[in-house]
């Protein structure tokens, strides 16, 4: 079923202007800051599977670039434009690689580097304070432990993101929506 193009802007705003309130709580709840980011972009999910994958990314792109302007919590704002924003949109093509080492190689790759790219853009452009200068006294291994439990925290997102995906496909979607539509044609 084709949607029409006034459903796809009315759900998109709504989803924009629900992300953009919850961005905008950062600056009420500073101690959210990491963690709103993610559940901004966990609405991402809902624009992918009610419209398009498309519409899921200029949704984003609307976001990201109200919330740089709207958001009292820059670091936070850029955590959901170079990560938590996409993640789940791009996550469903992700799932599609068969082969697992390689798809956790890919949703690695992806995690480290747009990390170590918010790392770099906080000290040098934001002029924020360099994180792992305060490892340095425990000796050469610290700085691995960090990344090491970061990756493990990003394990636990990415497996709390697909089933978020899953109880909306699966539940929420057929019980507040009507019948369950087929998969097939989803995003």
């Amino acid at each position: 079923m084709h949607k029409k193009t006034s459903y796809k802007v009315a759900v998109g705003g709504v989803i924009s202007a629900l992300c953009l309130t919850l961005m905008f709580m950062t600056g009420v709840f500073p101690v959210l800051s990491m963690t709103i980011p993610i559940y901004a972009g966990a609405l991402m999910i809902v624009i992918a599977h009610e419209v398009s994958t498309s519409w899921a990314f200029a949704t984003y792109c609307a976001v990201s670039v109200l919330s740089l302007f709207l958001t009292p919590d820059k670091e936070a704002a850029t955590l959901f434009i170079i990560f938590f924003g996409y993640y789940p949109i791009i996550l469903s093509q992700l799932e599609r690689i068969k082969f697992m080492p390689l798809k956790l190689l890919f949703k690695l790759a992806i995690f480290n580097g747009t990390m170590i790219l918010w790392y770099k853009l906080m000290i040098f452009i934001m002029g924020t304070y360099d994180f792992f200068s305060d490892f340095s006294f425990m000796g050469k291994y610290a700085v691995a432990g960090v990344l090491v439990f970061i990756n493990l925290a990003f394990f636990l997102y990415d497996y709390t993101i697909r089933l978020i995906e899953y109880v909306y496909v699966n539940w929420f979607r057929p019980t507040y929506f009507g019948k369950k539509r087929p998969q097939k044609n989803d995003r």
